[in-house]
């Protein structure tokens, strides 16, 4: 058995946003990273090289092909096909960028932006754009304004629908379906919406994740849903909490757990193994939830997902720490089959392999 081995990489930037490229017959050693918080931002395109110095335990270091400058903050990055990426901005605009791989040097260009897709309609200013999410070829985004944004990647100067659906910022966004949605506002309400619908035509259907105060809100930090069973929400909340929704019975959450001591920032299933979801947190966590079949518990064995198992979820999980003690966020995570990147405020992006 591989045990994990973890590489730290110093990149000089806050990271808010890593994506692995996709890639289809091999594992894929490319990535891309999206920055905050400095003077100016850049999506930058990395390639793993084999580590030219022997006496470290390091196999591969990532190595700077390309970079676009971007307009404000990176809020969020999805891969709308193998070769284009989505990327949305605090400037309320969204921005398609291309890569074209090479033997040696990867290119990176951007070849579309949006108008401006979210704004406060009594100040006229622009409003951040907050979350983004990927179904096939449309793009959906949410932003402080309240609204959700749906375009086709290929035209995303053109809007095909605009829904107004929440009075106050939406934080996160989901796909559940080509046809549904789900957004998450600041105070922990999570609506599902119809993308084919217009505002007015919107089905009032919304959950509540819980609290460990009844007496105070908890907003969604950040969604996922499973891979194959998509009825199945994880909602990562400030409080570090996770609440699973089964979206075919809203009438009380499937599972709630206490996780981080500080607010989640990311939380996925893994894609090719969805047994095993992973967590990070404000306070430099990422941890890994496996579940436990070797128990014997007939439900696992009959392929429901033990999120769905309520009081019971704590006895059929297991955790551990993949990072711990970085003290500084750790703001997005991907997978990548037995290899995951992270990147945060420490500015520098950590390489595991072996996490599985």
């Amino acid at each position: 058995m591989s045990f994990p081995t973890v590489s730290s990489h110093f990149v000089s930037e806050k990271i808010s946003a890593v994506r692995w490229l996709p890639e289809q017959l091999q594992q894929s050693d490319r990535f891309v990273t999206g920055s905050w918080d400095m003077d100016q931002n850049f999506v930058r395109l990395y390639r793993l090289q084999s580590n030219q110095y022997a006496d470290t335990n390091v196999d591969f270091v990532p190595r700077c092909n390309d970079k676009v400058a971007i307009e404000g903050d990176v809020t969020a990055m999805e891969f709308a096909d193998k070769n284009t990426l989505a990327v949305s901005c605090a400037d309320g605009h969204l921005s398609l960028l291309n890569m074209q791989r090479a033997v040696e040097e990867d290119q990176l260009q951007r070849t579309a932006r949006s108008e401006r897709l979210h704004y406060f309609k009594r100040t006229n200013k622009s409003s951040p754009c907050t979350d983004l999410s990927v179904y096939g070829g449309d793009i959906a985004t949410v932003g402080e304004d309240g609204c959700v944004n749906i375009m086709n990647a290929s035209n995303i100067k053109q809007v095909k629908r605009t829904i107004e659906a929440d009075s106050m910022s939406l934080l996160s966004v989901c796909y559940i379906s080509q046809q549904q949605l789900v957004t998450a506002n600041r105070m922990g309400v999570i609506r599902i919406l119809d993308a084919r619908a217009s505002t007015a035509a919107q089905e009032k259907i919304s959950i509540m994740v819980g609290s460990k105060d009844e007496k105070r809100s908890n907003f969604v930090s950040a969604l996922g849903t499973h891979p194959m069973q998509h009825h199945i929400l994880l909602c990562g909340t400030e409080e570090g909490t996770i609440t699973v929704w089964d979206l075919r019975n809203l009438q009380f959450p499937a599972s709630y757990l206490s996780a981080h001591e500080s607010a989640i920032t990311d939380i996925a299933f893994h894609r090719n193994d969805p047994s095993k979801v992973f967590t990070a947190a404000e306070e430099g966590e990422v941890w890994m939830w496996s579940e436990n079949k070797g128990i014997g518990d007939r439900n696992l064995q009959d392929g429901k997902s033990a999120w769905l198992s309520g009081d019971r979820l704590r006895s059929l999980v297991n955790v551990d720490g993949v990072l711990t003690r970085i003290r500084k966020a750790i703001n997005s995570f991907d997978m990548n089959g037995p290899r995951l990147i992270c990147g945060g405020d420490t500015e520098a992006v950590y390489l595991v392999d072996n996490i599985f």
